[in-house]
């Protein structure tokens, strides 16, 4: 019956916007034909215009929100495992943008709410395998139903809170009053979540622990909702239920810090090193990673590590992203002009980066400016970034695979899920990371799981590389695995441009059987 009515509301929008026309038409022509006065002809005509394209607008919103719903449906089937409309990161971020502006939140407050409950057993529920993902869904229908359920309130609940569910968590985006409105509706959330609980007959690990931060309307939406997920794991190591954020629960930047971060990049103080990977298969070096580093006039040569965090403090991070892949495009289109020896360059971007909506417009207008083919692109994104939003990460991937940018998963095997990522997302290399390549020479379980991850990776047509090898005993066993490309200090550190490039041409291992001269 709900689509029914959808269907009929579309079609009478149509039908009034035809109608319209036909007025505004017919206005015209008795204006033209029988002269009536034109102070009757135009009134006439501007209300239907006005009434046209009003009815336009109406039908438009109608399409663009069932257009919406199939989207939401197909994504929760995919990772909820039910066909539902309750949002995701991205309608969640696109609804409060849309929202917070609006005239009828002027003089209220904005607050997000993170939380999350962590159940143990289900025994009502037999039907789904993943019982946490199953009274997930349960908390979602909850929640739909207290914001929308009510048609006395449903307007206003629409208009007045956002939800969804991202990383494990959910978040609540409300317009209320005041802090004490926010508190005692996260209260009140609590207390439902307790008695939805015993209904489903669901015991549960830890009591759910509610992270408050008051967001500002020019916040940007990602760092607010980070110091809501900040506040909510803060809450839950001092096991306080409810937890409004504090700037203290963040370490924070120093504007000195803010400044000295932007006028390294307006200096162009940041610098690219290459480290190489060598394919043990080919016995040649076939790639290299762009790394950042920090030519700082007051400090020296700095390394990720000394201003990475800052700069994901600072809001900074993308600023950095973008830098580094500019200026390796500038390298590569150098390189080309010269007929000096390019390989394709893997360049790393943050989750800010990566989803923010303008990536692959920005990634495709830089590659036409430099005119670098794509196939001389390589982009590298963590397991967490993949996992923020695998419907997300899919498409944008798809869409990079078409350009002929190949995608790789860093840091893979320190994420929960890294083998189910092998099969949902289409990677074209995964990276082993180097926690396991420190363990494999003295660890035979490590040596099993690395193989074992190789095997996989060679199973699905993926590319496997492992990174820090620092040792000869360490590339044996690796080459025994038919592990296929390494990168580490074994064949290189990290180098300036100049230095890579001399590197490239003199080095000791291509030619000779891949070992060490």
């Amino acid at each position: 019956m709900k689509k029914f009515t959808k269907f009929h509301v579309i079609l009478f929008a149509i039908f009034v916007a035809v109608f319209l026309g036909l007025v505004t038409f017919g206005s015209l022509v008795v204006t033209q034909v029988i002269g009536v006065a034109s102070y009757v002809g135009l009134p006439v005509f501007l209300v239907a215009i006005v009434a046209f394209a009003l009815a336009a607008y109406i039908a438009k919103a109608i399409l663009d929100r069932r257009r919406m719903v199939r989207q939401l449906e197909l994504e929760n089937l995919y990772t909820l495992g039910h066909k539902t409309s309750f949002y995701n990161i991205f309608q969640f971020e696109n609804r409060v943008r849309a929202l917070r502006n609006h005239l009828v939140h002027r003089g209220k407050k904005h607050y997000i709410i993170a939380f999350t409950f962590a159940p143990i057993s289900i025994s009502s529920n037999p039907r789904h395998n993943d019982e946490i993902s199953a009274f997930n869904y349960e908390i979602s229908l909850y929640l739909e139903n207290r914001f929308f359920g009510s048609k006395k309130h449903k307007l206003k609940a629409y208009r007045d809170n956002v939800f969804c569910f991202h990383r494990g968590e959910f978040l609540i985006y409300t317009f209320v009053e005041n802090e004490q409105e926010a508190k005692e509706l996260a209260n009140s959330l609590l207390q439902d979540l307790y008695d939805l609980g015993e209904t489903k007959k669901v015991r549960v690990l830890v009591q759910p622990f509610f992270g408050v931060y008051e967001a500002n309307i020019r916040d940007n939406l990602t760092y607010a909702v980070d110091n809501a997920q900040i506040a909510r794991s803060m809450g839950e190591e001092l096991f306080e239920s409810v937890t409004f954020y504090h700037e203290s629960f963040r370490v924070s930047s120093t504007e000195d810090d803010i400044t000295e971060l932007e006028q390294a990049i307006d200096n162009q103080e940041l610098v690219v090193y290459y480290q190489p990977k060598y394919s043990l298969r080919e016995r040649r070096f076939i790639s290299s990673e762009a790394l950042v580093r920090w030519n700082s006039p007051k400090y020296g040569l700095l390394s990720p590590a000394s201003f990475i965090e800052k700069a994901e403090n600072a809001g900074l991070i993308s600023n950095i992203d973008l830098y580094v892949f500019e200026h390796t495009l500038i390298d590569l289109s150098e390189g080309l002009k010269r007929g000096r020896r390019v390989m394709p360059v893997s360049v790393n971007f943050s989750l800010y980066e990566f989803f923010s909506p303008n990536f692959l417009g920005v990634i495709v207008g830089l590659l036409e400016k430099y005119k670098v083919p794509p196939t001389l692109v390589e982009i590298e994104i963590t397991e967490t970034t993949s996992q923020a939003n695998q419907f997300m990460s899919i498409s944008i991937i798809k869409k990079l695979k078409d350009l002929g940018v190949r995608v790789l998963m860093d840091d893979f095997g320190i994420g929960y899920s890294g083998i189910d990522n092998l099969r949902k997302i289409p990677f074209d290399a995964i990276k082993i990371d180097k926690s396991f390549t420190d363990l494999i020479v003295e660890d035979e379980k490590t040596r099993n799981i690395v193989h074992l991850i190789v095997e996989l990776g060679h199973m699905s047509d993926i590319e496997v590389i492992i990174e820090g090898v620092d040792n000869a005993a360490q590339v044996d066993i690796l080459r025994k695995m038919r592990m296929d490309t390494i990168q580490g200090f074994y064949y290189s550190r990290p180098l300036p441009l100049d230095q890579y490039e001399k590197f490239l041409r003199e080095n000791a291992f291509e030619g000779r059987g891949g070992k060490k001269i």
